[in-house]
């Protein structure tokens, strides 16, 4: 074990007895030998027996001492320093030099004190330690800056994908601000598809949402990127296994993945797919699926990346809040212009329409005619049948309009029992006979208790004016089809009666 822990010193000397001497005082002082007669054999032996220094004679047989040390530092590398000491003859100041160039570390001179070989060899192998140690640190220091560099590039990647984090972030608050803001639900589709398109510069993008008039499927209200004929005819109903996933999954549905296990179930996907779709979220109202939200491929063929996916799920989210605000803002805009017991418009919006519809015949010169009608007597009905039963009847009215003017005429209720009836591109003759056509449908309709009206109807009276014919402006029209339903009282009710100048000389009388 003892001999183990020895240094080992390869002596490399011709002389057998000068080799003896140095083997004693060696081992005297606790260091082991390795011994070689010559170069080539000392050479063999440094590889094999890897010693801690190297004492050589320069004067060998065969190979010279300094050819062979000039060999071992050649093929020794830093890590593996191995100290070597000269043996020289006395006064050989030339071959002193020479082995210290080539590589010697020390040298003793013959005859030499022993006592000083071995205090050479001891600084030699204190100096190899500390090699091995400055070694050893500079490869711990290495490692060390090794792992700072990595660490460092760590961070920068960290640092980079933060920032571009907090940008993105920023970025979702903004569009969130932005859309939020939006209430009219056509320019808010229209600019959630701008917003994506930009967002992800992906060429295509379409909206689907459910309308109120079938919520059982849904329709293209926009798109981007396609000719209107390509898309016009898209409808997914909410039965498809599409909307089926999303009822259980929120996150985006990427259809270029390979586990959409019910794809070829689903006639939805097949025709978003025809379309290019590669990308489909969900617009979510009140847990139920009412829109999507599709998207075609990215330019230059990018991938939806793993963060791409992650933002448009926040994005579909606030998309689904901005939406649903949008909805809401129609339905309070709509209770605002509804007239709660006929669920006609009331006279808020009748007003509103009407000076639009002044503005649009001043710009297409078409016609523009107004009906105001009133029920003949009504306070008598209320008076014998009460209030919820006059009610009635004026519920009754209402649906008798709505079921006999076209479809783009406004009607309202104008106040108490009166009710207007606007006719866009309709001319006064066409008027006159629409109104006729409503008083007919009135009169021969029954109504619970009517016989206790004069006559024994529930019947009406309606005044007709119209643009150009008898007025200039919105006020005017008004004016004119209130004096003409006042002559139609005051000729006998149940009537329809067109408004003409003469009417203004006989209120004037």
């Amino acid at each position: 074990m003892a001999e183990k822990q020895r240094k080992k010193i390869l002596v490399i000397e011709d002389h057998s007895d000068m080799l003896m001497i140095i083997r004693k005082y060696l081992n005297e002082n606790n260091l082991a030998t390795i011994e070689a007669e010559n170069a080539e054999l000392g050479l063999k032996k440094f590889h094999e027996e890897q010693p801690d220094l190297v004492l050589m004679d320069l004067m060998l047989p065969g190979m010279s001492g300094l050819d062979a040390i000039r060999r071992i530092k050649r093929e020794q590398k830093e890590s593996d320093y191995v100290p070597i000491i000269i043996i020289t003859a006395k006064n050989s100041i030339d071959d002193i030099v020479e082995g210290l160039d080539s590589g010697a570390d020390d040298y003793v001179v013959k005859p030499f004190h022993f006592d000083e070989l071995i205090a050479r060899i001891r600084t030699a192998l204190r100096l190899k330690e500390l090699n091995e140690l400055l070694v050893r640190q500079s490869q711990e220091l290495e490692q060390a800056n090794s792992k700072i560099n990595k660490l460092n590039k760590t961070l920068l990647t960290k640092n980079r994908e933060l920032r571009k984090n907090i940008y993105n972030l920023h970025s979702l608050f903004e569009i969130s601000m932005e859309l939020t803001s939006i209430l009219e639900l056509d320019q808010l589709v229209n600019s959630i598809l701008l917003t994506l398109i930009g967002q992800f510069s992906c060429n295509n993008a379409i909206f689907l949402y459910a309308p109120k008039h079938d919520i059982s499927r849904m329709e293209v209200i926009n798109a981007k990127g396609y000719y209107e004929n390509e898309v016009k005819n898209l409808l997914i109903t909410k039965k498809d296994p599409l909307i089926d996933h999303f009822k259980t999954n929120n996150t985006p549905l990427d259809l270029t993945a390979t586990n959409v296990n019910f794809a070829t179930s689903s006639p939805a996907i097949e025709s978003l797919k025809t379309l290019n779709i590669q990308l489909i979220a969900p617009v979510q109202i009140k847990d139920k699926v009412e829109g999507l939200i599709c998207m075609g491929p990215r330019i230059k063929n990018l991938k939806y990346s793993k963060q791409d996916m992650e933002q448009i799920s926040i994005l579909s989210n606030i998309i689904s809040i901005s939406v649903a605000n949008a909805s809401l803002y129609h339905e309070v805009e709509q209770l605002s212009y509804k007239d709660g017991m006929t669920d006609l418009h009331n006279f808020r919006y009748f007003e509103l329409r009407l000076k639009e519809e002044v503005v649009r015949h001043r710009r297409t010169k078409s016609g523009l005619t107004l009906l105001l009608l009133d029920v003949d007597n009504f306070k008598n009905y209320n008076d014998h049948m009460g209030h919820p039963a006059g009610d009635e009847v004026l519920r009754k009215l209402a649906q008798i309009l709505k079921e006999t003017v076209r479809e783009n005429d406004i009607v309202a209720r104008y106040g108490g029992e009166e009710f207007a009836v606007i006719l866009p591109s309709i001319e006064k003759p066409g008027g006159v006979i629409l109104a006729e056509r409503i008083r007919e449908n009135v009169e021969k309709t029954y109504f619970d208790h009517e016989e206790i009206q004069p006559g024994g109807k529930v019947t009406v009276s309606i005044g007709v004016a119209s643009l150009p014919l008898d007025a200039s402006d919105y006020h005017e029209l008004m004016n004119k089809a209130d004096i003409a339903l006042y002559r139609a009282k005051n000729n006998g009710r149940n009537r329809v009666v067109p408004y003409s100048p003469e009417m203004e000389n006989h209120n004037q009388l």
